[in-house]
């Protein structure tokens, strides 16, 4: 009989601790999974209706290594659309407002725009918090700043709100006032566009990762002593003790939080300081059973936005587009969920028949069944999902993540400095630290190719912000300002937007705001800082380059400025010569574009890496100061 590698110990069954004992057992280790709960899945549960209560989604079909297993296991699944945030998708949403009354394309878009215009301003702040080492503050104080100083409408500012809600209370599942203004969502990563779900519900997944594994149920762990080095590592349960060569803890963030695992000799401090800073949220859910539906067949996700948005849901998802039952699901995030766990039956059905009526009318059947989650409550869990809190990073999570010694490792969504709170985030945890157990690399792959969530949601505001502009400028107006730019060359010649064709150089001319100069007016100053781009559309300028360069007068076309976003400062002097008419964008929406458009991010590096090369051949590179000469000489014989 063959002996096996060594004894695993893994707490918790949840899809990190699964996928963790199912790499570990087909190498050949002896490993135990200990359950508190008497099911398993963790936060992963599909009721006997087929809702799933947890987890419901994946996030980012394309190029997810869930939709690799499951389509490996063979289990149906069905792509729904979206991206994560919007569920479904904005456009395919159905938005009702404070009429009852499903809104117009117009109406719907300009609750986005006025969205998209607060978010663009709060990422430009954290953008520069960041980049100057500011101390953090919470989400929720800078968003209160910016929404008084744009002096709102009531109704305009709730939809701003509304839109909050479905990025923050229902997907982070935490309140701002919560979250890290510099962190909250730094370097998260996602997966290709659009969400799919299971036909049978996730814990069809659970249960087949736990095939063949031994899993005890209802053996909540108390206690893990690793000190003695020569000692197995014992684990004290409800039900006995367990030693092991090593164990591999999964539990939630909220249960190391709330102390309910007693660790001997205590967590290094840095674990402990991460687990205190990080926050934990929690998102819920309501479903309503119904007979048979009344509302639209082919409609997935209903936008609600009837009464107040920081007192009610955001959406109510129809679970007959996905899986043809007639039942309908509500999602209550962070504080407002928690909230929800402490009302009565009476109340929650009051409060869920009330969105539904507001939607479909007074007329709608009562349901015969109403169920609900109280994520916060349960002791196994103590919330749903990790989230970046004031004076946390992701950071903290790569820290939860370090193993102690090689006796004690850990896994789980907020150990996964990628993408926290997801299903994929906890399993490539658990394959990541069976890949460390085993010191087998090929177990596991960390995620490489996938967009930065910041970074997608700056495109797509980028692009609506665009085609926004574009409805204002007449024909003529936009095809003066592409040619303008169209002919765009910096002061060193180099034509910076040659690389794009018409369409994208009119989205680029769309977002540019107009200014206008007299003559002898400053337009910029050598190092004082750097906020846009300029595009000379009008008149004539003198650009002085501090005496490196001969001052150079400038006219239509002219390019200034563009290479100070790599500075954050100005790095030439501008003065109007002549009545001047510019084009202005902020360095933060043209960072943007160039995030879109890498062509035209190559062009400006590709020139000043030729600039560089030529103060190498001016200059003896004694002269450049702290440089390291990567080249050979040109010119061997000289040496220059």
């Amino acid at each position: 009989m063959t002996q096996p590698r060594g004894s695993i110990v893994v707490v918790g069954a949840g899809i990190a601790g699964l996928a963790a004992a199912q790499a570990l057992r087909k190498l050949g280790y002896a490993v135990t999974v200990l359950e508190a709960r008497d099911r398993i899945g963790g936060r992963i549960w599909t009721d006997a209706d087929g809702v799933d209560l947890g987890a419901h989604w994946i996030h980012g079909t394309e190029g997810n290594p869930l939709t690799e297993l499951v389509e490996r296991l063979e289990l149906p699944y069905g792509y729904v659309g979206g991206d994560s945030s919007y569920t479904g998708g904005f456009d395919s949403l159905t938005l009702f407002g404070p009429d009852r009354v499903a809104a117009p394309a117009t109406m719907k878009n300009r609750t986005l725009e006025l969205a998209d215009a607060v978010l663009h301003e709060l990422e430009l702040r954290a953008e520069l918090a960041r980049r100057h080492g500011d101390p953090d503050v919470s989400l929720a104080a800078v968003l209160d700043e910016i929404l008084a100083a744009g002096g709102y409408e009531p109704a305009d500012e709730q939809a701003i709100r509304y839109h909050l809600n479905v990025i923050l209370r229902e997907d982070v599942a935490e309140d701002p006032g919560l979250l890290s203004f510099k962190y909250w969502e730094d370097g998260y990563r996602v997966y290709g566009y659009g969400d799919s779900v299971l036909h049978g519900g996730y814990q069809a997944l659970v249960r087949a990762l736990a095939a063949d594994l031994d899993i005890e149920t209802c053996s909540a762990v108390s206690d893990i002593a690793y000190g003695e080095a020569n000692n197995p590592v014992r684990v004290t349960t409800s039900k006995g003790v367990y030693d092991a060569d090593k164990v591999l803890v999964t539990v939630p963030l909220g249960v190391l939080k709330a102390g309910d695992i007693g660790f001997e000799p205590p967590l290094p401090e840095l674990k402990r300081r991460a687990v205190e800073r990080l926050g934990f949220g929690t998102l819920n859910k309501i479903a309503l059973h119904y007979d048979a539906r009344f509302w639209p067949a082919e409609q997935y996700v209903f936008g609600y936005m009837c009464r107040e948005t920081d007192r009610y849901p955001t959406v109510v998802i129809s679970m007959w587009k996905s899986h043809g039952k007639p039942i309908l699901v509500l999602l209550l995030g962070a504080s407002l969920g928690r909230e929800m766990e402490s009302w009565s039956d009476t109340e929650v059905h009051d409060y869920a028949t009330t969105v539904v009526s507001d939607i479909f009318g007074t007329n709608v059947p009562e349901p015969h069944k109403i169920s609900r989650t109280r994520w916060s409550a349960d002791p196994y869990a103590r919330g749903s999902y990790a989230c970046i809190g004031v004076d946390a990073s992701p950071r903290d999570l790569d820290t939860l993540a370090e193993p102690i010694g090689d006796r004690v490792y850990f896994a789980g969504e907020a150990t996964n400095s990628y993408h926290w709170g997801c299903v994929h985030s906890a399993y490539e945890s658990g394959l990541r630290e069976a890949a460390r157990i085993a010191d087998d690399p090929a177990l596991h792959t960390p995620p490489a190719t996938e967009t930065s969530r910041r970074q997608r949601r700056d495109i797509d505001r980028m692009k609506r912000f665009a085609r926004m502009r574009m409805s204002h400028y007449s024909f003529q107006s936009l095809r003066d300002r592409t040619a303008c730019l169209s002919e765009g060359v910096d002061p060193f010649g180099v034509r910076l937007f040659a690389p794009l064709v018409d369409a994208d150089l009119e989205t680029l001319a769309s977002m540019f705001d107009e200014i206008t100069y007299t003559p002898g007016d400053l337009i910029c100053r050598e190092e004082d800082p750097a906020h846009g781009v300029y595009v000379i559309a009008d008149g004539e300028v003198e650009v002085d380059f501090g005496g490196v360069y001969e001052p150079a007068v400038m006219s239509r076309g002219a390019v200034l400025g563009s290479h100070d976003i790599f500075y954050d400062a100005r790095t030439t002097t501008v003065t109007a010569k002549s009545q001047v008419r510019l084009y202005f964008l902020d360095h933060y929406r043209y960072k943007t574009f160039l995030y879109a458009f890498p062509d035209v991010m190559m062009t400006m590096l590709a020139d000043l890496v030729s600039r560089w090369e030529q103060l190498e051949d001016v200059l003896d590179a004694a002269t450049l100061t702290g440089a390291l000469r990567l080249l050979k000489p040109r010119h061997p014989t000289t040496g220059q």
